[in-house]
């Protein structure tokens, strides 16, 4: 006859009683900075105003949102629909959010097989630790490095004028302004892109490269064949991951790049809410905004995982 299953929960929580308790502070962690913070989404549904003394305000005691006396819970979505410029941020977002996808996602996965393939450890140890560096500087001080490599006067612009008899304006076109944060995320991101990837093919089988290499099997044949489907798994998540998060232009890089010269096609929506919610102190249609990007993004994640495990991929769950 079975045990049932509350007494088997009962033992196991006496005998590993050490370990459950350890998890409290974690569990107290996530709760507190992850999901408390969740219950702001309320201000997209009020109009929210800060506390003054006595009054009553804040995310809490602020009135729920009204339209001429009458509650209008939807009433910042209705704003942000009837506001053209939130429509203009949002392609703008898909369309960098798209070049990125089209144009740096396979770089990883291409470092990583090329690299796999070299024989000296130590020159692809070397390789490796270069293509990490990037990734730990902060966006700041690539701006400010991208802004004096290009200013007027500088030896690189003095060499595209002998070259193409004038300057090249990175910050003041914006398709120009687009390709450079292409090529500067490629760069910044690519090399530590490659980590995951380095750790799925540890889980390859080296047989199988000795089954295909007496087999006659070249090493392209072998990368083709046997290295790219062992990280394939691997890659349906990133995929599915960056396809969720299409609707995230990459708020960092942006905002310190950009400038008003270029904010036909660079201003993307994360930068609108910065300037709609926390410079423009209207929180509660920031908020709505938020809310409206992340419902996308979850959206995407659901339809993505889906058509992954369609094609016989794993999905993230």
């Amino acid at each position: 006859m079975a045990k049932p299953k509350k007494s088997v929960r009962t033992k196991q929580l006496k005998r590993d009683w050490q370990l459950y308790t350890m998890l409290i502070a974690m569990v107290v962690c996530l709760g507190v900075f992850s999901y408390y913070p969740m219950l702001g989404i309320q201000l997209a549904f009020k109009d929210f105003r800060i506390a003054i003394g006595n009054q009553s305000g804040g995310v809490w005691g602020s009135p729920w949102a009204t339209t001429d006396g009458r509650l209008d819970l939807f009433k910042h979505f209705k704003q942000l629909f009837s506001n053209p410029d939130v429509f203009k941020t949002f392609l703008n977002t898909l369309r960098l959010s798209g070049l990125r996808l089209l144009f740096g996602f396979p770089v990883p996965i291409i470092m990583a097989l090329f690299l796999n393939e070299m024989t000296g450890e130590r020159y692809k140890k070397v390789v490796q630790s270069i293509s990490y560096l990037p990734y730990f500087i902060s966006w700041v001080i690539i701006a400010g490095i991208l802004t004096d490599l290009t200013a007027t006067g500088s030896s690189l612009q003095n060499l595209f004028a002998k070259l193409f008899g004038h300057p090249i304006e990175f910050f003041g076109d914006a398709d120009l302004f687009l390709g450079l944060l292409i090529v500067s995320d490629i760069w910044k991101t690519a090399g530590w892109g490659t980590v995951i990837y380095f750790a799925a093919l540890t889980g390859i089988d080296p047989s199988l490269y000795e089954a295909a290499e007496v087999d006659g099997a070249n090493r392209w044949r072998r990368m083709w064949h046997i290295t790219l489907p062992g990280i394939l798994p691997a890659v349906t998540i990133n995929l599915i991951f960056a396809i969720s998060g299409i609707v995230y232009g990459g708020f960092d890089q942006v905002y310190n790049m950009y400038n008003r010269t270029v904010y036909d096609k660079a201003d993307i929506l994360e930068t609108y809410i910065f300037r709609t919610g926390v410079v423009g102190g209207d929180y509660s249609l920031g908020t709505a905004l938020g809310l409206f990007n992340s419902s996308i993004a979850f959206a995407l994640t659901l339809i993505a995982n889906k058509i992954v495990k369609r094609l016989g991929g794993s999905g993230i769950w």
